[in-house]
């Protein structure tokens, strides 16, 4: 045992001695490697947080021109739309001027004329005896003679076989009539005090404003009776601008302007229509709001 000992003695000195310079040699590849290690750690790390920075720079400087680009491309949208704006605003201004021009309506301002259409209806109230108004007071006929007599109100024409409007206007208002061949009639606007029992309906300087039929043609009720080439038209066409002071006329059907009044309105003004009915009665409307 005490050989064995020695042996191992031995040994073990023999093994130290014989690897100490190769431990040695190992333990500084061991600090080389990790020195090189953590060198190249650093390295990456500096690397690795370069390129996230240009990354973030690139993705933000990105969209930064994303959204200038975007705000660029707003801008030159809106100015389009701008200019279009203007571009239909400066054509719209010759609209009231072409509206009243001698000939056919442009189709545009013809539009713009019917833009402002309005929902009329008749006043029964107002309509003389002879007369009779339809329950939506959209259409007037000749009264029957064995109708029961309507009792008179204030508002009703006593003398003048006339009818007038509920609605009272002042702003731009636009609306059509098909009107009877069959009879003559005058169409028209007056001022809310106007009262055709006691006044002419043929002079604009006392508040009303209209056209008539006679022999199949329009008569301008201008004072003067102005003859017009215009064959009466089976739809009638009335427009209102209040606050430029015209009263215009057309016939609906074909686009054409046959008169229009300038003059300035200092009352709400009423539609008034008159009629001329014979002895044989019709069951025609005389006159329907369409």
């Amino acid at each position: 045992m005490q050989l064995r000992r020695v042996a191992t003695s031995k040994m073990t000195h023999l093994h130290r001695t014989s690897t100490s310079p190769q431990l040695h040699k190992y333990r500084i590849q061991k600090m080389v490697f990790c020195f090189l290690i953590r060198t190249v750690s650093a390295a990456d790390r500096v690397t690795l947080r370069r390129r996230t920075l240009i990354g973030a720079v690139t993705v933000s400087a990105l969209i930064i021109l994303a959204l200038l680009g975007g705000i660029v491309i707003t801008a030159h949208r809106l100015m389009e739309v701008l200019d279009q704006l203007n571009t239909v605003s400066d054509v719209t201004k010759e609209f009231p001027s072409l509206s009243r021009k001698e000939g056919i309506v442009p189709e545009e301002v013809w539009r713009w004329i019917v833009a402002a259409k309005a929902a009329m209806t008749l006043n029964p109230q107002s309509a003389h005896e002879l007369l009779s108004v339809s329950s939506d007071g959209k259409r007037l006929y000749q009264a029957s003679s064995s109708s029961p007599p309507r009792v008179s109100t204030t508002e009703t024409y006593l003398w003048c076989l006339c009818v007038a409007s509920k609605n009272l206007l002042n702003t731009r208002a636009y609306f059509e009539l098909e009107v009877t061949q069959s009879v003559p009639w005058t169409l028209g606007l007056c001022t809310e005090s106007f009262n055709a029992d006691n006044t002419p309906d043929t002079h604009p300087e006392r508040g009303i404003w209209t056209i008539r039929s006679a022999e199949s043609k329009i008569i301008i009720n201008d004072g003067k009776a102005t003859p017009t080439p215009y064959a009466t038209p089976a739809k009638l066409g009335l427009y209102l601008d209040y606050a430029r002071g015209q009263v215009s006329f057309y016939d609906s059907v074909a686009r054409l302007h046959l008169h229009t009044y300038l003059t300035s309105f200092k009352e709400k003004l009423r539609f008034y229509a008159a009629v001329r009915v014979g002895i044989e009665e019709t069951q025609e409307a005389l006159i329907s709001f369409v």
